[in-house]
């Protein structure tokens, strides 16, 4: 499973969440504040709780995934995508939640 280069699917599922991670970090410091009450209680520990929590809720389903990928290519990178319209539809309503509240 280490041996292989990573799908697009699985990448564009990083860059998401990376995105997600740094811009929260971005605004929390501009004293706004995070949605979800799990992260937002790691945040209250700080970033490094903060983070790791984001990766292990990050890290654990791609592992399930590439893991389904060995035995079930197409219905992983199926679910895969699925994650990303997903993620990237939560992430982008956020967004535009945020800039609505703001005047931006």
């Amino acid at each position: 499973m280490l041996n292989r280069r990573a799908q697009l699917s699985t990448t564009v599922l990083c860059t998401i969440a990376t995105f997600d991670l740094l811009t929260t970090m971005l605004l929390v410091l501009r004293g706004m504040g995070e949605g979800n009450p799990l992260f937002a209680w790691l945040l209250r520990h700080g970033f490094v709780p903060f983070a790791i929590g984001k990766l292990i809720f990050l890290i654990g389903p791609i592992l399930l995934l590439e893991w389904v990928r060995t035995k079930k290519p197409q219905t992983a990178e199926t679910g895969t995508w699925i994650a990303v319209g997903f993620y990237a539809l939560l992430y982008l309503t956020q967004i535009f939640s945020l800039r609505a509240k703001i005047g931006v």
